[in-house]
């Protein structure tokens, strides 16, 4: 068993504890075994139980490395975990979206060759006001969805490529104190970049709200 199966069975443990001691709601209980299911890495699961308060029956969860994670203090300007250093999604003649409910890290590295890559951030937890994103997109196209109000400074090297930058689905939208910068290079391909609020809202969030995340 890998260290992520081993950190998804953990996390199922502790969600059936919590709902079995009415910590949390069937609906809440159905939405984050879902999510743990189709959680990415460790710093993900851990952001789903940030707010589940520890047992004596079960303690706080561990990842890589040994150190609990970080609960979010909401009275500041914390994430549920601190993010992780690194990401790395490819779509090689495919098609890839990554998108919901996830700690996004200080890194990501995108790859599409021959394939469409999406990258949706609007309803993820930042643990840091700056993102950067590194892509590598060729006979391909890369999608980035940012939550409104966002800055985005695209530096990518394009050759015999194309990029846009979409605000229609951020219209009175204020600056929100995020920055993601996106840089690396396009060959034959597309960059586009679209500012929409966040899914389950549906109207504007401060990005204090996407710092510190939201309950079910």
């Amino acid at each position: 068993m890998t260290d992520l199966e081993h950190a998804r069975h953990e996390a199922i443990r502790m969600l059936c504890l919590a709902q079995a001691e009415d910590r949390l709601t069937v609906e809440a209980f159905e939405s984050r075994l879902t999510r743990v299911k189709q959680a990415p890495n460790e710093a993900t699961l851990a952001a789903i139980l940030a707010d589940i308060e520890p047992t004596s029956s079960f303690p706080a969860p561990i990842i890589s490395g040994g150190h609990p994670v970080a609960v979010a203090d909401h009275t500041g300007m914390a994430a549920p975990v601190a993010p992780a250093d690194l990401l790395r999604v490819s779509s090689v003649f495919a098609s890839t979206k990554r998108a919901g409910s996830w700690t996004v890290p200080l890194l990501i590295e995108g790859k599409a060759l021959l394939g469409e890559l999406t990258l949706d951030l609007r309803d993820a937890v930042f643990g840091s006001d700056v993102v950067d994103i590194q892509v590598d997109v060729m006979l391909g196209s890369f999608t980035l969805i940012v939550p409104a109000g966002t800055q985005v400074e695209n530096e990518v090297d394009e050759t015999l490529s194309s990029s846009t930058h979409s605000t229609r689905g951020a219209r009175g939208a204020r600056p929100n104190g995020l920055l993601v910068r996106l840089a690396g290079r396009a060959l034959l391909a597309s960059i586009d970049v679209k500012e929409k609020f966040p899914t389950a809202a549906g109207k504007p969030q401060g990005f204090l709200g996407r710092l510190l995340g939201s309950g079910d």
